[in-house]
């Protein structure tokens, strides 16, 4: 306030000075609402642009349709069955069956399922084959060991006896009894001395006192690739110049002149008959040769050699290879086809 003793001031100058000092207030004034109004639009504006894109964002980002895993494992499952067959090919199918409910990936699915299954067929007709080869190996192993166990025994027979008997067996006197097998002859040398000496080495092998005895099951003689019976396919070549004589005249095994490894001590023939008939192969140098092998057995024989050792000979086989090998002492040379 200004006091009495103040000298008059001149008011048209305070009235300057205030509307001076009010301009201040009212230019911050301005520019404050001009900054106010300002921000609030640049943020409305701003959120809006932003509000406005965010729902579109994210709604490009759930449009967009997932990936169908299990297609694309039922694919890769089904191009690995054809190496391991249904391990991965089952799994493959069952991944593309329930892939084809999904909204996407149906062809990579269907695909999956085909080669799922065409894997798991492959897999299983391979597997077939390679248990028919393991199991054809097998019967074949004990097929062999059948024929050295009775080439041992024939081997014993003579060193016992010191001779070897066949086609016929022999009674204890040293007499042919064309009747009887060789067969039932070296029964104690297969582990068969009761069914031997249970035998009357006198009469046939049908007989009322050997016919029982002979429909016993001999293991030793029966093929592996038949059922258990009294058949067998275990025949020797007789007569001609072959092993053995045709009258059952006892041999020795120095008297082969071609090689013990080089002759045909018996066969693995075709036609089998019962085990203690004497029904062998006759064999004619000028006749037709029989037929040798078994129908489970393909690709050719098995045959065992007057040393004892059992070779496969395959089927294609020359007939003059052939008849060498089965002559003892003709002199022959078995060709590269043995």
């Amino acid at each position: 306030m200004p006091s009495e003793n103040d000298p008059p001031r001149n008011r048209s100058r305070d009235r300057n000075d205030r509307d001076d000092y009010d301009d201040r207030p009212r230019r911050r004034d301005r520019d404050d609402r001009d900054y106010d109004d300002d921000r609030p639009r640049r943020r409305d504006r701003e959120d809006d642009d932003y509000d406005d894109d965010s729902p579109r964002r994210r709604g490009d980002r759930t449009s967009q349709p997932a990936g169908n895993g299990l297609a694309v494992a039922s694919l890769i499952l089904g191009i690995l069955s054809f190496c391991t067959s249904c391990l991965t090919g089952v799994p493959a199918i069952i991944c593309g069956l329930i892939a084809m409910g999904k909204p996407t990936g149906r062809g990579m699915a269907i695909t999956g399922l085909i080669l799922g299954g065409l894997g798991t067929i492959a897999g299983g007709v391979g597997s077939y084959f390679a248990y028919m080869k393991v199991e054809g190996a097998k019967y074949r192993m004990k097929e062999a060991n059948n024929m050295k166990q009775i080439g041992l025994a024939l081997h014993n027979q003579e060193m016992t006896m010191m001779r070897m008997s066949a086609p016929y067996a022999q009674d204890l006197g040293g007499q042919v009894n064309t009747d009887l097998s060789w067969r039932v002859g070296i029964l104690p040398y297969i582990e068969q001395g009761n069914l031997y000496n249970s035998f009357d080495l006198k009469q046939p092998w049908d007989s009322p006192k050997n016919k029982s005895l002979s429909n016993t099951i001999v293991k030793t003689y029966v093929s592996p690739y038949d059922s258990p019976s009294v058949n067998t396919p275990y025949r020797v070549f007789y007569g001609g110049g072959a092993m053995f004589e045709e009258d059952g005249k006892p041999i020795l095994l120095m008297s082969i002149t071609d090689g013990t490894s080089n002759t045909i001590m018996m066969v693995q023939a075709w036609d089998q008959v019962p085990w203690a008939q004497p029904k062998d192969l006759k064999y004619d140098p000028k006749g037709p040769l029989p037929k040798l092998g078994h129908p489970e057995l393909s690709g050719g024989f098995q045959v065992l050699m007057a040393d004892g050792s059992v070779r496969f000979i395959s089927k294609n086989v020359s007939e003059k290879t052939l008849r060498a090998a089965i002559t003892k002492n003709g002199g022959e040379t078995l060709g590269s086809d043995w």
